[in-house]
């Protein structure tokens, strides 16, 4: 009886071992198995990345639009009135215009706006050279730029001003019979620059 059992259990570790030593084929060859598909990678270069991402940070788009007539067009901001105020003087100072003198209560900015100086500013050398050699089409004039809400939007509007309303100007010229009513383009400009150049914080 014991060497019975002895010869099963000496059965037993030879087929233990057998089958540990057994490795089916199947496992070994994998050139049967689907590889998975290679992704193409397009890395966007850092220099166009930051560009864009610039780009997505300038300009209030369609938060600004513009109305009323052609002659007295009138910026319309979906702000509330201090947040309008500082996007109106930002863009003033974007387009180096001068201010004068602000009343923040009372929603007026006077500044001084001359539209050929901004042309030259905006032109090439040829346009420049130009500019200089002729007389230009506009004097630089006095204007009062009016910022108030009214119900759901800020509006701001421009107007030609005589310089004795406003006491704090230094010049003492008064040129409001001569000087070319240009708040129209002063608008213009200010909402170009609000809609697509103000930097956005």
């Amino acid at each position: 009886m014991q060497s019975k059992n002895y010869w099963l259990l000496f059965l037993l570790s030879l087929l233990t071992s057998a089958c540990s030593e057994v490795k089916s084929p199947k496992y070994k060859d994998t050139s049967a198995l689907e590889a998975p598909p290679q992704m193409k990678i397009v890395e966007t270069p850092k220099a166009q990345a930051e560009e864009n991402e610039e780009e997505q940070k300038k300009g209030l788009g369609e938060i600004v639009s513009i109305s009323g007539s052609a002659e007295q067009p009138i910026i319309k901001i979906k702000k509330m009135f201090d947040r309008s105020w500082s996007i109106v003087e930002q863009a003033l100072s974007l387009n180096e215009i001068e201010i004068t003198d602000r009343n923040r209560d009372k929603g007026i900015f006077y500044l001084k706006f001359d539209p050929d100086s901004q042309s030259a500013k905006d032109s090439g050398l040829m346009d420049n050279i130009t500019f200089f050699l002729f007389k230009d089409d506009y004097e630089e004039a006095t204007y009062k730029l009016t910022v108030v809400w009214r119900e759901s939007d800020t509006e701001v509007s421009a107007e030609l001003i005589d310089q004795t309303e406003n006491d704090l100007l230094d010049d003492g010229e008064d040129d409001y019979e001569s000087s070319t009513d240009s708040g129209a383009m002063l608008i213009k400009l200010l909402y170009k620059t609000i809609r697509d150049d103000l930097p956005i914080d």
